[in-house]
């Protein structure tokens, strides 16, 4: 595999990550541009590119990654001046590859992961999920993803929209029920730091034994008076009262059927 040179729209903890995997893998980032543009200089610079303050694209760029919020990225593929050969992609989840504006040469590279800016996961360890509107982009994106040591897996835009809402269960949803489970602790005037040891068992135990088989908790246990007893203890907030209330119906549904 020759390797291709590269631009980034956009510089957000996607494409700083994405930047510095297919430098190590043996590409050329030839140029960084974003809307704020500040954070797009700092990406450039680090990555040896050419910081660029609109969203022109250099002639011998083969592919442009367009790394935006899911909102922007038709928006922002409209503006782009983009030279003949060069194939466009873009890394969101829940956007059909038709927001790109093109027919062909046009693709998505959707990492299934979640990011944060100066704390880049391991690449070789996320799968990647794309999609070309032709072989020969089809062919581009699985050497970009093989070439950072990564496995690319072939997905649709319809069935790329199920695993973003999958990740967003996964992800941010269980990432607030340990901020709410903070603001609990915190209520009762506890560092909510206390809680660390269980969120990291937590995650432990789901990926030791998966996360149906790790469930434990009154919800799972038919345990009627906790559940009440802690019901009135959220009295403070009827906002989390009513969320404990329909997440541990849910719990106590799930595995009734289960049992069935």
């Amino acid at each position: 595999m020759a390797p291709y040179n590269i631009s980034f729209i956009g510089a957000g903890s996607v494409a700083e990550a994405l930047c510095y995997g297919l430098t190590a893998g043996g590409h050329k980032i030839l140029s960084v541009s974003s809307r704020g543009g500040a954070s797009a200089a700092v990406l450039a610079e680090r990555s040896g590119a050419l910081w660029v303050r609109d969203y022109s694209i250099p002639d011998d760029c083969d592919i442009v990654i367009v790394s935006v919020t899911d909102t922007a990225v038709a928006e922002v593929a409209a503006m782009i001046k983009l030279p003949e050969k060069t194939v466009i992609v873009h890394t969101a989840g829940s956007v059909e590859m038709s927001a790109l504006g093109r027919k062909t040469r046009c693709g998505v590279l959707y990492p299934l992961q979640t990011f944060t800016k100066g704390f880049s996961p391991d690449l070789r360890k996320v799968p990647f999920f794309i999609e070309g509107a032709e072989k020969y982009t089809l062919k581009l994106l699985k050497e970009l993803v093989e070439s950072m040591g990564a496995e690319a897996r072939e997905c649709d835009s319809d069935h790329r929209k199920y695993l973003h809402l999958a990740a967003v269960f996964t992800n941010n949803f269980a990432n607030f029920m340990m901020t709410a489970g903070g603001t609990i602790a915190d209520q009762a005037g506890f560092d909510p730091e206390v809680l660390r040891p269980l969120i990291e068992e937590t995650a432990r135990k789901a990926l030791r034994a998966g996360p149906a088989a790790a469930q434990t908790g009154p919800a799972v246990r038919h345990d009627a008076g906790t559940m009440k007893n802690h019901i009135e203890l959220l009295s403070f907030s009827p906002e989390y009262s009513e969320l404990y209330i329909r997440i541990s119906g849910l719990i106590t549904d799930y595995y009734k059927k289960r049992t069935v």
